[in-house]
């Protein structure tokens, strides 16, 4: 996707839904990828309101995009190298502020550059379906390649409290039959 694109930000958000998808399911690798497309869809809406609100005078010089939309997807740090270089590949030089009185993240960028920032908000909007989609391919490529395995549906969440509950259902049960089993043993003593 990185040729596709010319910079790195697609082939990290391929990376990034693979390995989501590896770790919780392809279920919630594309509820992730549908809660990133409505966070980079309301980031670009937000630069494009920044862009429209430089005074003439130009006293702002910068300006800041509220990123606790993203900071409420788990990894934030992963989607935060994403928007990293995509911003990096149009030439916006940013930074993050987090701020420790309200806890929110911002990302700050020159309101000259504004209008590549909204650009590179929308680009990550528009691909993040396709990049989901590419991430589903290869992960069914790899399961092809591997040993043929059934694919639980569930996140890796689920399946542990599962198997915790299973564990401990099945000492309780272990006591209960270890007590029965020593009672008298009866052994069969031979004479000559």
């Amino acid at each position: 996707m990185a040729s596709d694109y010319g910079d790195e930000a697609g082939s990290k958000m391929i990376d990034d839904f693979m390995r989501f998808g590896e770790r919780m399911g392809e279920r919630a690798m594309y509820t992730r990828a549908s809660q990133m497309q409505r966070a980079f869809q309301n980031a670009t809406q937000s630069a494009r309101e920044a862009a429209g609100e430089a005074p003439a005078g130009n006293l702002a010089e910068w300006a800041k995009l509220d990123m606790h939309e993203f900071q409420g997807i788990e990894d934030y740090e992963a989607i935060k190298g994403i928007i990293e270089d995509r911003l990096a590949a149009h030439g916006v030089a940013s930074t993050w502020f987090p701020d420790p009185e309200t806890g929110r993240e911002y990302l700050l960028f020159r309101i000259a550059d504004a209008r590549e920032v909204w650009q590179s908000f929308d680009e990550l909007a528009r691909e993040t379906d396709g990049a989901c989609a590419k991430a589903a391919e290869k992960l069914e490529a790899q399961r092809g390649k591997g040993p043929e395995r059934l694919r639980d549906e569930r996140t890796l969440d689920e399946r542990a409290g599962e198997a915790r509950e299973a564990s401990k259902a099945l000492e309780a049960e272990g006591a209960t039959s270890r007590a029965k089993a020593k009672g008298p043993r009866l052994q069969e003593v031979r004479a000559k």
